[in-house]
């Protein structure tokens, strides 16, 4: 096992891949398991490519889909989690009072939601399938005012993609209400441990207790632990992975310091390697024990760097620690 000097000096000294052309579509598919690991990638990685000038369309969601997919592949990963965030209207709700314009804003997103606009991810699948992805997760985001018209609608799209999992950034209280459309549509329900700009209460599902509760609902239910966040709220994320392994979908691979509970931003989460998330621990227990969930980079921390050189960069960080 590497300490965390060894590691670093062996970042420094590997020799990065070239970055050449974006692949074309349908070429020769790639694969990022490394040591028996799958590592991922969230397709929130990638949320700068969208081009925030332009008013949302059919036709905006395509071309991004297309960056975003492309960018994947160049990085060389074969699996991703599909933020829904990443292609929907806006409208969620976020951190901040309850405003009538925020409320209207939420409605018409549940709208867009319910007028079911099959076609777009039909698209999203083949784009990213034809760039050698495949789409294993889903990610939607439950807050509390969810309705029970909203929550099938998750379970439907993660089927057009492809995906195995819902991933649910939720609340204790929306996460509750969902548990029994994982058993209606018998699909796995993943809890995402993650302080959501949406949720109002303190006591949320960053926290083990939560996660643990809301994975004990019914037999379709699981965790998405985020390292990042868990390590932020004092939590012993390789403890958590070691001692509740069969309990968890997938990863969320991010670094940030101990003893930090605020709202996470770019600001507050650490490059790889300079905070506190046990990364490489994780990592390596991952390939001893040969666990079967795969660990998705989430890229949030701040940069200058374009988001695919970031990802590559983390890519590059776990291939090492599991070298």
């Amino acid at each position: 096992m590497y300490t965390r000097r060894e590691f670093n000096k062996f970042m420094v000294a590997a020799v990065p891949a070239v970055a050449g052309a974006w692949p074309a579509f349908g070429a020769a598919k790639f694969s990022s398991k490394f040591g028996g690991v799958q590592i991922g990638v969230e397709t929130y990685s990638y949320r700068s490519l969208r081009d925030s000038s332009k008013p949302w369309s059919p036709e905006w969601v395509d071309d991004l889909l297309h960056r975003v997919a492309s960018a994947i592949a160049e990085d060389g990963i074969d699996v991703c989690e599909f933020w829904n965030g990443l292609i929907e209207p806006p409208g969620g709700l976020e951190r901040g009072p309850v405003t009538p314009e925020r409320l209207e804003r939420r409605d018409s997103l549940r709208k867009w939601r319910l007028s079911k606009p099959v076609a777009i991810y039909e698209k999203a699948r083949k784009t990213f399938n034809d760039a050698g992805i495949d789409v294993e997760f889903f990610m939607y985001n439950f807050d509390d005012s969810v309705t029970d018209e909203e929550m099938d609608w998750p379970f439907e799209v993660a089927r057009i993609l492809g995906s195995k999992v819902v991933t649910a950034n939720c609340t204790v209280k929306s996460i509750h209400k969902a548990a029994p459309f994982a058993e209606k549509h018998k699909m796995i329900l993943s809890a995402h441990s993650e302080d959501a700009p949406f949720d109002p209460n303190i006591d949320g599902m960053v926290f083990g207790d939560n996660l643990l509760a809301a994975a004990n609902l019914n037999p379709y239910m699981r965790i998405t632990l985020d390292t990042g966040h868990f390590t932020a709220y004092n939590g012993d994320a390789l403890k958590f992975v070691q001692e509740h392994h069969d309990k968890i979908s997938n990863l969320h691979l991010k670094d940030r310091l101990k003893n930090h509970p605020e709202p996470h931003t770019d600001e507050n989460t650490t490059e790889w390697g300079k905070g506190n998330a046990p990364l490489i621990q994780i990592l390596q227990l991952m390939k001893r024990e040969k666990y079967p969930f795969p660990a998705c980079i989430e890229y949030e921390y701040k940069s200058d760097k374009p988001a695919d050189v970031e990802v590559k960069r983390c890519l590059d960080y776990a291939k090492t620690a599991l070298a």
